[in-house]
């Protein structure tokens, strides 16, 4: 197997280190500690603090300079930068030239030479060439950017991704649906879907470790959702579920987003919101879930999307009910997929009552072939192959 070994190493990304772990921190977190890793997380605008007052700490986080996660891994939280980048490209252009006086510093300070340039984000396009040489550029696309809802141009975010592509060396997508729609643009592309962290999560079916007190008190059965609450969970259906079973109890174990309405779903007696949870204990609350549910709203975005906490489910054992997106289409064999509301319902009913132990292994063998130990391996024999590819032309 290639490895990659003895790079530096700038990750771009769409997401702070901490709390909430998604890919990109999974595939970090995964490569040799004999690489040198600067993960940049997004910066707050002037403005972010009236969408969600939570995000006033990070005016001041690019104060603390860097920080050490581990011994080869740093991150760095950019200065505050203009709103609407997303909407105006005069004003993404001016935000990453401000980011890249910083930036550099940093570069320079820890001493990071002709690095690989891994970016999670199309603005950045406007970033990458101003921190001088690189051996590799990398995007990976874990999402259809252009179909978030906020403060965008849907056709500036396309044409930044489409400039950011053609400068790429090599492209990894998340969905079928990404890589259709970017291929004709890219040179090198693979379609990579998410993973989970097997090992951790098939701790849920570990008779020793504890559930906690506050689902354990909750009335079975439990059909359980673990993600942060965003505008595309179809909360809508969650609802309607719940009222047309009142017998059985939905827990929501994750934080919610600034906006998101929820008080239609607190008003119900059997709807629990649990809030956000260390990643180290969602074995635990799992565990106390009789079925897991994957209620995504089915629109331009999440049919694009690879689902995250699929593959945690599926590792962690338990049954799965899902909304008929293509991220999830490869096991229909071992989950349940709705077309609709009552198909949704109709799918928890089968999962509470139709378990055996052949259907648990199965989910936990499927589990073990799509590990973030896999994923990591495939991108680092594709990127050592590119940089082969460039060292004999």
């Amino acid at each position: 197997m290639a490895v990659l070994e003895n790079e530096h190493i700038i990750c771009i990304s769409s997401i702070d280190w901490n709390p909430i772990w998604t890919r990109k921190q999974q595939v970090m977190s995964r490569l040799p500690k004999s690489n040198t890793i600067l993960y940049v997380e997004p910066p707050v605008t002037l403005l972010s603090p009236l969408k969600d007052p939570k995000t006033l700490v990070k005016w001041f986080s690019w104060f603390k300079g860097i920080r050490t996660w581990r011994e080869n891994i740093y991150l760095f939280s950019p200065p505050v930068t203009l709103p609407f980048g997303n909407k105006y490209r005069v004003i993404n252009r001016l935000n990453q030239w401000w980011i890249s006086l910083f930036l550099k510093n940093i570069i320079s300070r820890l001493k990071l030479k002709n690095p690989i340039i891994w970016t999670y984000l199309p603005g950045s396009v406007d970033l990458i060439d101003k921190l001088g040489e690189r051996k590799l550029l990398v995007y990976d696309c874990v999402d259809e950017h252009s179909e978030y809802t906020g403060f965008i141009n849907k056709n500036a975010v396309i044409q930044m991704e489409r400039e950011l592509m053609a400068k790429c060396d090599i492209i990894f997508v998340t969905a079928e649906g990404l890589y259709d729609s970017k291929k004709d643009y890219a040179e090198t592309i693979y379609f990579l879907p998410n993973a989970a962290d097997v090992e951790h999560f098939m701790k849920a079916q570990d008779p020793g470790i504890p559930v906690p007190e506050e689902v354990a008190s909750i009335p079975r059965p439990i059909v359980g959702f673990v993600g942060v609450i965003q505008d595309w969970i179809d909360l809508d259906l969650v609802k309607k579920a719940a009222l047309t079973h009142q017998e059985w109890s939905f827990v929501m174990v994750g934080p919610v987003a600034a906006g998101i309405d929820i008080s239609a779903l607190q008003a119900l007696p059997n709807v629990y919101f649990l809030g956000r949870k260390e990643v180290r204990v969602l074995p635990n609350y799992i565990k106390a879930f009789d079925v897991c549910i994957n209620p995504f709203k089915l629109n331009a975005l999440t049919d694009k999307v690879s689902p995250l906490k699929f593959y945690e489910y599926l590792a962690s054992g338990k049954p799965i009910v899902s909304v008929n997106m293509p991220g999830v289409h490869t096991f229909a064999d071992i989950v349940e997929i709705s077309n609709n509301t009552e198909e949704f319902i109709k799918g928890i009913e089968r999962a509470l009552h139709e378990e055996t132990p052949e259907k648990l292994k199965q989910r936990l063998d499927r589990a073990v072939l799509n590990s973030w130990e896999s994923r990591v391996a495939f991108m680092m024999s594709k990127i050592k192959e590119k940089m082969n590819h460039c060292k004999d032309k």
